[in-house]
């Protein structure tokens, strides 16, 4: 495994008796020589997957792709440069709502194959819509006027939908700054250059944790599930090679959480070596990365109908979209996927 940066019965007739031959079992698809291109939007997932050694002997090559931001990984799924994409789960409710021609379980060209988040916790939000201090905002609908930054096309960008909706605002109320990833923006309103940002707590936490800012909404007040997802493209999941091997990948990567919460002081090393942060930093996003993979159940599939809801009566989004068409449940009993998420004090 290597971390990579391309952005590369038949009928018998007898005296007119009609017999069927006995049923054959078919064979699995051989995976020597198969590779599997993952796209991750930062170098410490891939870097720890590698360290907990749950992919070894796998007959498969994965080659992980870095791609920042959920545009990037979009464009590499259309262009059949990765089989998997790494994104955020709103990010096909928006694609949807922008398509030209209805997605329907025949023509949709995206699915979302795998999520995962952390358990709910009130210190650890993975998402968040935070303010400048000096603005003196303490409600969403004080956001007119101001800049507000936020990225295209993830969850992200659903926070930040939603947060004008919750306002009661469009985007002509305020000066919207669109960002090609979550760490640009992030990084605009930690300078200052923001005032109001969109996206996760994770790279903006010194700012929060020093006074320059304030939490205004978490993914639980935007009613967005907030899931970390992979997406792969109709055409991958029609392969039975790449699907074989997608099984057998998401069976070894379940095994990835429990080495995590297992393996604290090892999983702090490769977050500061990668992503060069601070202890501070180390600490919250070793909590914000834990998890599971979470099942896709009708549950879950009503929650992300409800944002998708909200965002299309708030005139976020241009159109009504199908949500469940979105999600393929193909792999959740290999992930060991969980539902609910669970929820700590």
């Amino acid at each position: 495994m290597r971390l990579n940066t391309l952005l590369q019965a038949a009928a018998v007739a007898v005296t007119a008796v009609s017999v069927s031959p006995p049923t054959i079992a078919q064979a699995a698809p051989a995976l020597q020589g198969t590779t599997l291109t993952v796209a991750y939007q930062d170098p410490a997932f891939p870097a720890l997957v590698e360290k907990s050694g749950v992919l070894n002997g796998s007959p498969y090559k994965v080659d992980w792709v870095l791609l920042t931001g959920p545009a990037a990984n979009l464009s590499a799924l259309y262009a059949g440069r990765v089989d998997l994409g790494h994104m955020g789960d709103t990010s096909l409710t928006i694609e949807q709502a922008n398509a030209r021609t209805e997605w329907t379980a025949d023509t949709i060209p995206l699915r979302i194959v795998a999520g995962w988040r952390n358990a709910y916790s009130k210190d650890f939000p993975p998402l968040i819509t935070a303010v400048r201090s000096d603005t003196k905002i303490t409600s969403p609908q004080q956001i007119k006027g101001h800049k507000v930054g936020y990225n295209y096309g993830g969850y992200n960008h659903a926070q930040y939908l939603a947060t004008l909706v919750q306002a009661g605002l469009t985007e002509k109320d305020i000066e919207p700054i669109k960002f090609n990833d979550g760490a640009t923006s992030a990084a605009a309103f930690n300078s200052g250059q923001v005032e109001v940002y969109a996206g996760g707590l994770a790279p903006v936490l010194s700012t929060i944790r020093s006074g320059a800012g304030h939490i205004l909404l978490t993914d639980r007040e935007t009613a967005i599930p907030a899931l970390g997802v992979w997406t792969a493209t109709s055409s991958v999941l029609k392969d039975p090679t790449k699907t074989a091997a997608l099984q057998d990948f998401f069976g070894k990567l379940s095994g990835y959480w429990p080495w995590h919460e297992a393996h604290r002081d090892e999983v702090l090393a490769v977050l500061k070596d990668k992503l060069k942060i601070s202890d501070e930093r180390a600490a919250f996003e070793y909590q914000i990365r834990s998890g599971s993979f979470i099942a896709f159940t009708p549950e879950l599939i009503a929650q992300e109908q409800k944002i998708a809801d909200i965002l299309h009566e708030g005139k976020a989004i241009r159109k009504q979209v199908n949500v469940a068409v979105e999600y393929d449940t193909t792999f959740n009993q290999a992930q060991k996927a969980i539902w609910p998420v669970p929820a700590k004090p």
